[in-house]
């Protein structure tokens, strides 16, 4: 009995989680989308989000600016088929107290290629304006990520 629980304990795999530093936060994400742009998709919108999470100060409406390198990246399946808010489907690692950015798709027809994602056309897609957070330090915020165009 003894070795076997050595044995379990060897094998297990530890799993560290980063706690935030004193002026990180961290945000919770829910999910939901516009109804007209719900009702003129032509599949369900329901599939894998991918996006990533970028400092505020290097986004204009535009997109990223170049040069700039994400805080992280965000893969998580969604079913908005009632438009959303969803429950808090994603919770990020610790981000710095700052504006941050929510930029991703929805791939609803689920053909990306996942090694290299991005958006095909009638995609939902979020827009920075729509999708700019205050991480406040030493908290969790609950935001709505909102899809609030169809890629063309």
């Amino acid at each position: 009995m003894i070795a076997l629980l050595l044995l379990a304990a060897c094998s297990a795999e530890k799993v560290e989680t980063a706690a935030p530093a004193a002026g990180d936060g961290t945000l919770a994400l829910t999910f939901g989308i516009d109804s007209d742009y719900l009702a003129a998709m032509e599949e369900p919108a329901v599939g894998t989000f991918y996006g990533s999470f970028w400092r505020g100060s290097e986004v204009t409406s535009l997109g990223p600016d170049d040069g700039a390198e994400d805080l992280g990246g965000i893969e998580v399946v969604l079913d908005l088929t009632d438009g959303g808010p969803t429950a808090v489907m994603f919770t990020s690692g610790p981000l710095p107290a700052e504006e941050i950015v929510v930029l991703g798709f929805l791939d609803s027809d689920a053909n990306t290629d996942p090694g290299a994602p991005g958006p095909d056309a009638k995609d939902p897609v979020t827009l920075p304006n729509d999708n700019d957070f205050d991480v406040v330090a030493g908290q969790e915020t609950t935001v709505e990520v909102y899809f609030g165009l169809l890629n063309p």
